[in-house]
């Protein structure tokens, strides 16, 4: 029998998940980085930056609800955003669902994500990037947001929808000192909204990135969804500088009704709150 041709995304050191190719690879080598567009079966298109896997057509809309709705319902009325990362244009598209939304900034490394995307894979962004509300910039997402906050600019939502933590263009994204920018960076009931990775495969990523927020902001609350391109069980958290009351179920309800928001394939008000409920194994990670 023939070997088709197969992809290996990393889920860890020493283990990764392999997806049959359908079609020849569409890549660029940027002067940041790698980009890969890969057909399969399974998940459709999806591409790879550096060859660690970021969205596929098949899933992309669970972790671009959950980052987008999960932070946007929790907050009353998020009117100013900015998606660190964000370059295939996903989390944005989400947002703008949000009638009180008046301006994303989309803070992206590399102009080749954007245009790759475009080429590639447009029903990501699905026309966010021509939304009037929205703008990008190209560059450092740390400078980005430093320069934001400079210039007097505060967030309701900050959205991390980035790389890895441990990837070298994101590290110091992780860190710290660039936690801190973004509590300075948060209107009164602003929200953070970082993902921590998978609890299994990447458990002391998911530690440390937890004890930073947890160092810097109120009580983070958790949110574990499940995204079969990053191997399954996968963690959110968001934060903000004064923990308000977390929205109960009717309060959720209330408000996407009255946003107008529907057909959302993963996001619901009972799910937003039944992810922030944890197996043992993963609040072993979280303490």
């Amino acid at each position: 029998m023939k070997h088709l041709p197969t992809i290996a995304l990393p889920l860890s050191d020493d283990a990764a998940l392999h997806v049959v190719r359908t079609a020849p690879v569409v890549e660029h080598t940027s002067p940041l980085q790698h980009i890969s567009v890969e057909s399969t079966t399974s998940f459709g298109k999806l591409y790879t930056l550096d060859g660690d896997a970021m969205a596929s057509q098949a899933d992309e809309f669970i972790i671009h609800e959950s980052l987008a709705h999960l932070a946007a319902l929790s907050h009353p009325a998020p009117q100013r955003a900015i998606v660190l990362g964000g370059g295939d244009g996903g989390s944005t598209r989400e947002l703008l669902k949000h009638p009180s939304i008046t301006h994303v900034t989309i803070a992206e490394l590399d102009r080749a994500v954007v245009d790759t995307i475009d080429a590639q894979l447009p029903s990501l962004p699905a026309g966010a990037f021509n939304d009037a509300r929205v703008r990008v910039l190209f560059g450092d997402a740390a400078a980005t947001l430093t320069a934001c906050h400079a210039a007097g600019e505060r967030f309701d939502l900050i959205l991390f929808d980035l790389t890895q933590s441990d990837h070298p263009a994101c590290a110091h994204l992780h860190s710290d000192n660039f936690l801190r920018i973004c509590a300075a960076s948060l209107t009164g009931q602003g929200i953070v909204h970082v993902q921590l990775g998978s609890p299994f495969h990447q458990r002391q990523q998911v530690t440390t990135v937890f004890q930073r927020l947890k160092d810097v902001f109120a009580t983070p609350t958790p949110a574990l969804i499940d995204v079969p391109l990053y191997g399954g069980p996968w963690l959110l958290a968001r934060a903000s500088n004064a923990r308000p009351p977390e929205p109960d179920l009717a309060t959720l309800t209330q408000r996407l009704a009255a946003r107008r928001i529907t057909g959302l394939r993963y996001y619901n008000p009972a799910l937003h709150l039944a992810c922030s409920a944890l197996p043992n194994y993963v609040l072993d990670c979280l303490t």
